[in-house]
């Protein structure tokens, strides 16, 4: 049910989707969603959250262990989680890098957002060795920014495969990141 939930939102968006569409799609039927999720929101805020989870999950893992590898290949195996599951999930990426304009996910992805950012502050401060945490989740907020901006870009342009979407990210960002005075984290925060 959610996997159809999250087809029917990102194709449709919250407001053009319907109950009807959703239990075709989940071979079911309407009054089976609603005892299952109470309304339209229950059903949206349900497939937005199953998708952070997931995402959560899988980048989580991706950002545990090899403290010992150079930073560019711990990079590169956050930036492949991260694309993978955007070329795997195209219609989940869609569902919660656009749910934040309905209410009924906001709390929902603000909550995850945060998760998802402060996790990447304690890898900037590992990396940098700095102990600011305002600094570091700054610049945690701009490497997510620039995830999304850029994931949403290859899967709303048809021409852009998602793996060099994901090369161009990544050198990017191991460009910028070098680039950054580390005494900047440490005075931000």
């Amino acid at each position: 049910m959610l996997d159809a939930a999250t087809t029917v939102f990102a194709a449709e968006g919250f407001d053009r989707a319907n109950m009807d569409a959703i239990a075709i799609e989940a071979d079911t039927t309407k009054p089976t969603l609603y005892a299952r999720f109470g309304s339209k929101e229950g059903l949206f805020e349900a497939a937005v959250e199953r998708e952070y989870e997931l995402r959560k999950a899988r980048l989580f893992s991706a950002y545990a262990g090899g403290d010992q590898e150079p930073f560019r290949q711990r990079l590169h195996r956050w930036s492949s989680t991260y694309f993978d599951l955007v070329g795997e999930r195209p219609e989940g990426f869609i569902l919660i890098s656009q749910g934040e304009r309905h209410p009924s996910a906001a709390a929902v992805i603000k909550r995850a957002n945060s998760e998802i950012v402060d996790r990447i502050a304690e890898l900037v401060q590992q990396v940098s060795g700095r102990q600011s945490k305002h600094g570091a989740r700054l610049v945690a907020s701009m490497i997510s920014a620039i995830f999304t901006a850029c994931a949403s870009e290859a899967v709303s342009t048809p021409n852009v495969p998602i793996r060099d979407a994901a090369a161009l990210c990544e050198s990017f960002l191991y460009s910028a990141l070098r680039g950054i005075d580390p005494d900047l984290i440490d005075a931000v925060g």
